[in-house]
């Protein structure tokens, strides 16, 4: 639960250090938040408060609808872990203090420390077994429920709707400069969410009951077939399983344990079909 929290601070800090004074759109339902903030203020004409960011409160409103879906969908576990998360990450978004110039003077270096400051804190909360809420837990309800869906599809919808009304409330600079905060943080949300990246391994090995006790194990399917080691002249036994890469280490371990001998092959598949189980908590 610790990691979680860490993760929506390093969220929010990333929002307010450099999203916010240099006037930019985050993605996902952050990112809507600010739009339903423009929308109040000069649509509505609501007076908003001078001394704090409403941001967050909207944030807060628009999840809890979504804690919900989470309950039935993924279950009680990831909503505890979650909605302690959002609540945390909604009040630093209110009481952080956002510097009037930007912390960095390039305007693109800006972008890319600060996303990847937000993509690393996502990850962290995403591997903890929790969620910013938002688009984490939409998009983990997609991912364990309609697997052909691409979860990245729907962060794309949404920012570019996102990103679109920016382009036409202010001009395309400032899309684009959010559009390249929110890539990076997209790039390093996948480096520290090790759930989401599957790998195969390729196991060479005389042990047979190897396969077995991978399955115990990682509770990962292991298909076996028997080999042939043209360098030793002795039968061989291939075991090939796939995990995420969070459990590959414990996999590893395993094999250096049973057979410190055996020859490992492992690769990043372009696509795992059929009936791979997404794991979503730690």
């Amino acid at each position: 639960m610790l990691q979680a929290i860490l993760g929506v601070v390093f969220f929010a800090a990333a929002y307010r250090w450099f999203l916010v004074p240099a006037g930019l759109y985050s993605g996902g339902f952050t990112g809507v938040s600010q739009l339903v903030k423009l929308f109040l203020t000069e649509a509505l004409h609501m007076p908003m408060p001078e001394t704090i960011d409403v941001t967050g409160i909207i944030f807060w409103c628009i999840n809890l609808p979504l804690f919900v879906l989470g309950y039935k969908s993924i279950g009680r576990k990831f909503l505890y872990r979650t909605v302690i998360a959002v609540c945390i990450q909604s009040f630093l978004l209110v009481v952080i203090p956002a510097p009037k110039e930007l912390l960095l003077d390039d305007m693109l270096l800006n972008c890319m420390i600060g996303g990847a400051l937000s993509g690393w804190g996502v990850g962290m909360t995403l591997r903890a077994g929790g969620s910013g809420g938002g688009t984490d837990i939409v998009g983990m309800y997609c991912a364990k429920n309609y697997p052909e869906f691409g979860v990245g599809k729907l962060s794309v919808m949404i920012n570019l709707c996102i990103y679109l009304i920016a382009a036409v409330r202010y001009d395309l600079e400032v899309a684009a400069y959010s559009m390249v905060f929110s890539i990076m943080s997209g790039i390093m949300v996948d480096r520290v969410h090790d759930q989401n990246i599957k790998v195969s391994a390729f196991i060479v090995t005389k042990n047979k009951e190897l396969g077995e006790r991978i399955n115990r194990t990682v509770a990962r399917g292991v298909t076996s077939w028997n080999g042939w080691g043209e360098y030793s002249h002795s039968d061989e036994v291939v075991h090939m399983v796939v995990v995420n890469k969070y459990e590959l280490q414990t996999l590893k371990k395993l094999i250096r344990q049973e057979d410190p001998c055996a020859f490992v092959q492992i690769m990043s598949p372009d696509m795992v079909m059929g009936n791979f189980e997404k794991r979503l908590e730690v």
